[in-house]
């Protein structure tokens, strides 16, 4: 059924990961886990980052090029209908996309695209419309992706908002994943159904830590960020220990092995 991409969110998404972008073997013993390292060593042969803005791409690009690495970098953003509308029905309609650069002109694009979205379309966070995005869009130098988490469907259906996408010029890629949480074969299904006979669905998966061990310490790193205690964290959604490399291998042979 082909390979489940490991979607590598590093230190760089503050808050979000404890995956640094150090060199191999450079990190010390019992410090944070490497994305370079870990995709080194298991011989993956490129490492597709995910991360909120472009802080890590220069330090994720001379490490993988030292040892080989084909780097696939993608960026994710909140994408609405107009920026200039600030009221909360706006803000509701916010959702997530990824934006990754194909080659060295989408590199460029995307610097564009995120120097938009911070300068001009910022509102408590870094945004852009779907109008403005076109002005930089290429579909040779840019891939445009729906996320599983966050995205327009997964709003829609769990948190009742009315996000309508401008997906005509994109040419869209949508992600799922199974994180073994409530909601994931709901929204899978709701994504199946969006998507028939009309966009492509890739299985993908969040890697925020190395190891399903590792998950206290990423979720007490998330704690330290937002100021709560791991008694009561009060995240959404945080009921599991999947988002590990660790499970990404467990899937990604029990998927590669089915007829």
């Amino acid at each position: 059924m082909g390979e489940i991409v490991p979607l590598f969110k590093s230190h760089y998404s503050l808050g979000r990961s404890i995956l640094t972008l150090d060199k191999v073997d450079s990190g010390i013993e019992d410090g944070p886990d490497s994305v370079i390292d870990i995709c080194v060593k298991n011989e993956l042969g490129r490492v597709t980052l995910l991360d909120d803005n472009m802080s890590g791409f220069l330090e994720a690009y001379l490490n993988s090029e030292e040892v080989g690495l084909q780097l696939n970098f993608g960026l994710r953003l909140r994408i609405l209908d107009d920026c200039e509308n600030k009221s909360e029905e706006s803000l509701g309609k916010t959702c997530k996309y990824i934006i990754f650069a194909k080659n060295k002109e989408g590199y460029k694009r995307l610097i564009k695209i995120y120097s938009h979205a911070a300068k001009i379309g910022f509102y408590y966070f870094p945004r852009i419309d779907f109008k403005s995005l076109k002005k930089y869009w290429s579909n040779k130098d840019l891939k445009f992706c729906v996320p599983f988490y966050d995205s327009f469907i997964f709003r829609n259906c769990l948190e009742y908002s009315s996000c309508v996408p401008e997906l005509g010029y994109v040419k869209p890629t949508f992600f799922v994943e199974d994180n073994n949480l409530p909601f994931d074969e709901m929204i899978k299904e709701r994504v199946e159904n969006f998507c028939k006979d009309k966009y492509p669905i890739q299985k993908v998966k969040s890697i925020f830590y190395k190891n399903e061990k590792d998950f206290k310490a990423y979720l007490t790193f998330r704690c330290i960020n937002k100021r709560t205690t791991l008694d009561r964290p009060n995240f959404d959604h945080m009921c599991s220990n999947k988002f590990s490399f660790e499970n990404w291998k467990e899937q990604n042979a029990a998927n590669t092995c089915t007829p």
